[in-house]
């Protein structure tokens, strides 16, 4: 039973370490969020805090698995529990309401565009400027939409002018990694569900060796 015992120590720290690899996952991402949309740093405060969370948490398991520590080991299953339930919530209230939520990035968009500085010069350094860049297109449905589109309109590759506008790319974009992040929420909740059962069945297997030490010693 020793053995079992030592085997499912080491299957808890390497699932453990996957776990805090996907928590610094969060983190980058979140800090990809915020140096990236100026006007999302909300989301990205989030998902950073949400990040920490999970970092912190994986690390407090991988100290109860490496410390072979049952009270440990059965606290980060009960806080593993807690952020499973919530992830799955907030990941139903995502798809649920994902039409919504697309809706508020549209507006925000329209803010990017109206912020822009008038007159929009050849070398204009707005966030919408940014997007073009980024996403290959110019202007909010068009280049119609300037009367001298900007540098940020052509193609850094080809110098030929981008015709395609942002919004609908800025949304599709938005509306495929916000569903890739979903199923990374999933994914996720896999991993803490395999952490949180090896650890649960690690600490009463910690505390059947405890016992039986106890019975055999007298």
């Amino acid at each position: 039973m020793a053995c079992s015992t030592k085997v499912l120590k080491v299957f808890a720290l390497i699932w453990d370490i996957i776990y805090v690899i996907f928590g610094l996952i969060v983190v980058a991402l979140a800090v990809h969020i915020f140096f990236k949309f100026e006007h999302f740093e909300t989301a990205a405060f989030v998902i950073l805090a949400f990040g920490i969370v999970i970092v912190l948490v994986s690390l407090f398991g991988l100290l109860g698995a490496a410390r072979e520590s049952s009270r440990m080991s059965k606290s980060f299953v009960a806080v593993v529990v807690v952020l499973i339930v919530l992830q799955v919530l907030t990941v139903g209230f995502f798809w649920i309401f994902q039409t919504s939520l697309l809706i508020n990035v549209d507006k925000t968009f329209d803010q990017l565009w109206r912020d822009q500085p008038v007159p929009i010069r050849p070398g204009n350094v707005s966030q919408i400027a940014s997007i073009e860049r980024w996403l290959d297109c110019c202007g909010n449905v068009s280049y119609k939409d300037y009367l001298l589109p900007p540098n940020s309109c052509y193609n850094s590759d080809t110098s030929k002018m981008n015709m395609e506008g942002c919004r609908q790319k800025f949304l599709d974009y938005i509306a495929e990694r916000w569903t890739a992040f979903n199923i990374f929420a999933i994914v996720l909740v896999g991993v803490e569900i395999i952490c949180a059962l090896l650890a649960y069945v690690l600490a009463n297997s910690i505390v059947n060796r405890w016992r039986r030490s106890k019975y055999f010693s007298k």
